[in-house]
């Protein structure tokens, strides 16, 4: 929705991240930053998740082919010098410092580590995951959403960078606009785990 520029979120961003629990932060990576971390996920490698480390069943509604799994990389905070330093970066991108201060707090922490994730043609997909609402309708505190005061609090803050281009179709990071704030649990439907009954 824009590019910060600042060292505030402005106005704007905050109207736009409470209404849809998102924004599109364009031009905060550079191309270099993007092309080290493509350097070091090709010197590491990415894991196929097959067999029993598929997240899927064989036969269901975002199993895709059945057998390709989906291949990502943890642990690269913790790579060798040289290859750990441009994912190190996001986490204090003084492009995205104003945004997380403002959500989070300043003082932020990083809850758990951060995935690269692939998915080739025919890989499994992933149910809509997160949100206030837990699956049995309770709130769900650790991943809430509140504004108090004039205040904006998300217990839990997804950044995703892409690090090659999606051209529309082709699939990526998806999210249910306004779910952050949702009273109501996600009906199986549209979390994709069960077909409609109307």
């Amino acid at each position: 929705l824009s590019t910060p520029t600042t060292t505030l979120m402005s106005k704007e961003d905050k109207f736009w991240f409470d209404v849809n629990g998102c924004l599109v932060l364009r031009g905060v990576v550079s191309r270099e930053e993007v092309a080290a971390m493509n350097a070091a996920i090709d010197a590491r490698g990415l894991i196929e998740r097959k067999g029993k480390l598929r997240l899927t069943e064989k036969d269901g509604p975002l199993s895709g082919d059945g057998t390709t799994g989906r291949k990502d990389a943890a642990g690269f905070l913790g790579w060798s010098p040289g290859q750990r330093e441009a994912f190190r970066n996001v986490l204090t991108h003084p492009k995205l410092v104003p945004y997380l201060h403002e959500l989070l707090g300043p003082g932020y922490r990083l809850d758990h580590n951060p995935l690269c994730i692939a998915q080739d043609p025919g890989a499994e997909g992933f149910e809509f995951h997160g949100g206030s609402t837990l699956d049995d309708g309770r709130w769900n505190l650790p991943l809430a959403y509140a504004h108090t005061h004039g205040q904006m609090r998300c217990n839990l803050l997804a950044v995703s960078v892409a690090l090659t281009d999606v051209r529309e179709g082709e699939g990526g990071f998806c999210i249910i606009r306004g779910s952050h704030k949702a009273n109501f649990a996600a009906p199986g439907v549209v979390k994709k785990y069960e077909s409609g009954t109307e």
